[in-house]
């Protein structure tokens, strides 16, 4: 683990300062709220803040210096609740319009990457040589699945504002 704590640091601050960001582009964007924003919000900009916070206590349970039994528990429970969370999202998604919806980016890759974690909180349970790096993709497939939702928002809340004035 010696040679992962730069990383987990490096994308807890990433994804702290992200959760920063997108609360900016939300409130900015309240300005241009159309009928039904709502559910959108919470199908699709609440699962954003999701990721990035359970990116930022991923690297809050990785970072210390925990033993490998405490770091399994921690990584075991946000694995589980994320999971649960990304297979009830995508249930939800599928009742929307297929052309709303990104299976790929708004369902696979969260699902992969909680269940990824999960692997790992077991690998780390039974000490296992590749629990650091079955962790650290979990974390990069989160990541990248959060920046892309991420920026698919701001780009429709940029050209609400633009297209709507």
């Amino acid at each position: 683990m010696d040679d992962w704590d730069g990383f987990y640091a490096l994308t807890g601050g990433t994804a702290g300062t992200l959760i920063g960001l997108i609360l900016i582009v939300i409130t900015l964007g309240m300005d241009h709220a159309k009928e039904g924003d709502t559910d959108r919000i919470r199908l699709f900009v609440t699962p954003i803040l999701v990721y990035f916070a359970s990116l930022l206590v991923i690297a809050l349970v990785m970072v210390p210096p925990l033993s490998e039994t405490t770091r399994a528990l921690g990584l075991g429970i946000i694995g589980c609740a994320g999971l649960a969370y990304a297979i009830n999202l995508s249930f939800l998604l599928r009742r929307l319009a297929p052309e709303e919806t990104e299976m790929l980016w708004d369902m696979m890759l969260p699902i992969a990457s909680y269940a990824l974690l999960v692997f790992s909180a077991a690998a780390w349970a039974l000490k296992a040589l590749f629990a650091d790096l079955s962790g650290a993709a979990a974390v990069v497939i989160l990541l990248i699945a959060a920046l892309r939702k991420s920026w698919m928002i701001t780009l429709v809340i940029a050209s609400r504002g633009r297209f709507d004035a």
